[in-house]
C-alpha cells in the first residue's frame, strides 16, 4: 500500500488516551460486568483485557499462547480483576462454544464480547494456498460470528449486552497482501451494521450495541512483519512504500483498549452498529449526532457512482 494515495485527517487524530478514556475515568464504569476477550494473550488483545479490569469487569481471555495468556491474567489481576484463561482454537467451533459455556459456569453471564483474533500472512494470492486464506477468514470473521450467535439470543433475552468486534481500515481500502484479511475485516464491519439493525427492528438498541472498531496503527507482532526478500525483488516499488506503510504504525494498544472499554460501558451508543476508528475524538463523533450521522451515510461502509446514478434498491 502506497500511503501517499490516501487523505489525511485535517482534525488530529489521538495516538494516546485522552479526556474520558483515561484510567481515571474508565475506573468502575464496567463494575460487575463480565467481559470475554478473545486473542487476548498480547498485543491488542492483552491491552483491551487489561482496560476492561481497569474498568471493573470480569474478564475471561482465550487464545492458543498459554504462557502470554498467563502474563495477561498477571496484569489484569493487578486491578483487582477477577480472570480466568482459556487456551482454544477460535476456528474449532465445537471448542470454542464449550469455553463459551465454561465461562458462564466460571464468571457468571458474560456481558461484554470483544471479538479480536486476528491474523494478516502479508502473502500475494500467488504465494498464499487456498485453505492458508481460508484460515485467515475463518479466525478473522467464522470465529466473530460463532461467538455472536452464541451470545446474542442470550443478549435479547436479557435485553442487555455489547459486542465490540476489532475491524480495520483495510475494511475500507484496498491494498495487496492481504486479501483474506482486508475481505474478513469487510465482512466484519458489514456483519456488525445489519446485526445491529435487526436489533434496531425490534427496538432494542438501547439495550444492545454492537461497533466495528478500527484499532489505529499498532505496531502488533503481526504489523512489524517485514516485506519478503522475493516480493521487493518483484515488486521494486514496495521498498518506499513499505517502509512507509510500517511508519504508520505508531499507536499503543492501550489508545484502542479504553476506547473498548468505554464503548462496552454503553457511553456511545450514538456509534452502534457503525464502523469507527478509536484515534477519533469519540466525545466529538457522537455529539455529531446519531440521527445526522445516519442520514449522511457517515461511519458505514458504502459504494459511490458517478453524479445522477445512485445505488438504488
Amino acid at each position: 500500500m502506497d500511503p501517499a494515495k490516501f487523505p489525511v485527517s485535517a482534525i488530529p487524530l489521538n495516538h494516546a488516551q485522552y479526556g474520558p478514556i483515561t484510567d481515571e475515568n474508565l475506573k468502575g464504569i464496567n463494575e460487575g460486568k463480565v467481559a470475554l476477550v478473545t486473542g487476548g494473550a498480547r498485543g491488542i488483545g492483552r491491552a483491551i483485557s487489561v482496560k476492561l479490569a481497569i474498568s471493573g469487569a470480569s474478564i475471561a481471555v482465550l487464545d492458543r499462547l498459554e504462557d502470554e495468556l498467563a502474563e495477561t491474567a498477571r496484569l489484569c489481576e493487578e486491578h483487582g480483576a477477577r480472570v480466568k484463561t482459556y487456551v482454544v482454537d477460535v476456528t474449532d467451533v465445537e471448542a470454542l462454544r464449550g469455553v463459551l459455556k465454561q465461562v458462564e459456569s466460571d464468571l457468571g453471564e458474560i456481558d461484554i464480547l470483544v471479538n479480536n483474533a486476528g491474523v494478516s500472512p502479508g502473502r500475494p494470492q500467488w504465494m498464499e494456498s487456498f485453505e492458508d486464506y481460508w484460515r485467515t477468514i475463518e479466525i478473522n470473521f467464522k470465529a466473530t460470528m460463532v461467538t455472536s450467535w452464541y451470545l446474542l439470543p442470550k443478549f435479547r433475552e436479557r435485553k442487555a449486552g455489547v459486542i465490540i468486534n476489532i475491524a480495520s481500515r483495510a475494511a475500507t481500502v484496498d491494498f495487496p497482501f492481504a486479501v483474506g484479511y482486508n475481505s474478513s475485516k469487510a465482512a466484519v464491519a458489514r456483519a456488525t451494521s445489519t446485526l445491529q439493525e435487526e436489533i434496531e427492528l425490534d427496538g432494542l438498541g438501547d439495550q444492545i450495541q454492537l461497533y466495528a472498531l478500527h484499532p489505529g496503527g499498532v505496531p502488533t507482532a503481526m504489523a512489524k512483519k517485514e516485506i519478503r526478500q522475493e516480493l521487493l525483488e518483484k515488486y521494486p516499488s514496495l521498498v518506499s512504500h513499505g517502509t512507509d506503510f510500517q511508519s504508520l504504525f505508531k499507536d499503543p494498544p492501550e489508545l484502542c483498549g479504553a476506547t473498548v472499554a468505554y464503548l462496552a460501558a454503553g457511553r456511545a451508543k450514538e456509534l452502534r452498529g457503525m464502523y469507527w476508528d478509536c484515534r477519533q475524538d469519540v466525545e466529538r463523533v457522537k455529539a455529531y449526532g446519531r440521527e445526522k450521522l445516519q442520514k449522511e451515510g457517515r461511519y458505514t461502509l458504502k459504494m459511490q457512482f458517478l453524479d445522477g446514478y445512485e445505488n438504488e434498491p
